[in-house]
């Protein structure tokens, strides 16, 4: 992009990061990329960045340095605690004296909306980006941040954003909406799992991009255990249903924390209520399309493959192109071809059962070969004494060498053993240091 005007430059950037919004908004995105920027004055906006936290003394320090590594001179930090009974008070207050954070204190009421609306009334700067205490701002996020609110400011619309939230094991998402403009017309709701919401009841659109990047690893099932958040999620989530029981949302995010210890026949009636209740709406997409897989999931986990397929089919109307269904659609072949596998397996066992004389075809008289083809089968559900019982037998009876095939496989669990085992020792010797 040398050479290039550093307006055109920063549209370039936009779009090219631009991954996710409101099917309401097409309009005004492809009327944006047809603007020429270069005449135009954009503003690098300020960011106020607000986190909130209670008894966070195991990853405030982590999440604070992040942020300093990336605030710019113009922006400011806001952390308001909770009632925290450890030691996050004195991080806190280490940090403000040098910083120059702003650390309000207040009590908890089990609602995270009202925290939220806390910040944003302290708030004195163009945006509002909230972090929560168990995440990491990474590096120049902020700067990407700044760059692509300067196009968004053009939009004449309001509109939140949303960074890519990297969770632990991989998984990224890229809907949750935590940036805010800060002009008094937008609100957050919900008393978990809330969400920012326009002053006049009007639907909110969202941008999302892929390099405004937040590392979240307060999920881990070591670190949810101990601060119980599944309990405290399901009970909250249960008071939003009876205040909004209309919105798919509230019983999707009830599924999805209470998956495990929710009766599971409520738990599918729960997820068939989120596709009633999501219907085509645009807006609620998303849960419709989670709601579904994680429908067929269910079935599945049940043994009922018939449903699974019925269902299966309305994701791939939906959206045929996403991951979840290419999974399902294979996943739901593999289940069937193992079904086969079995009743291959039962089919040569009986048959040996019934005919133990010789056999005078043209592969083997013993019916060695069907011993091997049992073996492959066995192999394949993954019934591996059984297959080299199988394949053992067979060279003792000088019926071919199986040894040299499975050489490969050994020494690739080999490898991956040792390397389980390292990495294990590593997390050991870490958690005792």
């Amino acid at each position: 992009m040398k050479g290039m005007p550093k307006n055109t430059k920063t549209a370039k950037k936009f779009f090219e990061h631009l991954k996710l919004y409101s099917p309401n908004i097409s309009e005004n995105i492809r009327h944006l990329e047809l603007n020429s920027f270069d005449n135009l004055l954009l503003k690098e906006p300020s960011l106020s960045v607000i986190i909130m936290c209670k008894d966070e003394q195991r990853c405030i320090a982590r999440c604070l340095n992040a942020i300093k590594n990336n605030i710019g001179i113009n922006d400011e930090v806001i952390v308001i605690d909770t009632g925290s009974a450890d030691d996050t008070l004195n991080i806190l207050n280490n940090f403000s004296m040098t910083n120059k954070y702003s650390i309000i204190e207040t009590s908890w009421n089990n609602d995270f909306a009202e925290i939220r609306n806390l910040g944003i009334s302290q708030a004195t700067k163009d945006w509002i980006v909230f972090i929560d205490a168990d995440e990491t701002i990474e590096k120049g996020s902020f700067e990407n941040l700044k760059s692509h609110l300067s196009i968004v400011d053009t939009l004449n619309t309001t509109v939140v954003c949303c960074p890519a939230i990297v969770n632990s094991g991989g998984h990224v998402v890229q809907t949750v909406r935590r940036i805010i403009p800060n002009n008094d017309s937008v609100f957050y709701f919900g008393m978990v799992h809330e969400e920012p919401r326009h002053i006049n009841k009007s639907e909110l659109n969202f941008l999302a991009f892929d390099d405004v990047i937040l590392h979240h690893d307060g999920y881990m099932k070591s670190v949810s255990s101990a601060k119980q958040k599944q309990e405290r999620n399901t009970s909250l989530l249960y008071t939003m249903i009876d205040k909004e029981p209309l919105n798919p949302k509230w019983y999707y995010l009830l599924c999805r924390d209470g998956k495990g210890v929710l009766e599971e026949n409520f738990y599918r009636d729960s997820l068939l209520k989120v596709i009633t209740l999501c219907g085509q709406a645009p807006f609620y997409e998303e849960y419709k399309l989670r709601a579904l897989s994680d429908l067929i999931a269910h079935y599945l986990s049940a043994g009922d493959i018939e449903n699974a397929k019925y269902y299966l089919e309305d994701l791939k109307k939906l959206a045929p192109n996403m991951t979840d269904t290419l999974y399902w659609d294979i996943f739901i072949q593999l289940i069937i071809f193992e079904y086969a596998y079995h009743q291959f397996i039962q089919q040569i066992i009986d048959y040996k059962q019934t005919n133990k004389g010789l056999d005078y075809g043209s592969l083997n008289s013993n019916g060695f070969h069907l011993d091997y083809l049992l073996s492959q089968l066995f192999f394949n559900i993954r019934d591996y004494n059984s297959c080299f019982n199988i394949l053992k037998k067979l060279e003792d009876a000088q019926y071919g060498e199986y040894q040299e095939n499975y050489m490969e496989l050994y020494d690739a669990l080999q490898k991956y053993l040792l390397q389980i085992g390292e990495e294990n020792e590593k997390k050991i010797f870490h958690k005792t240091t």
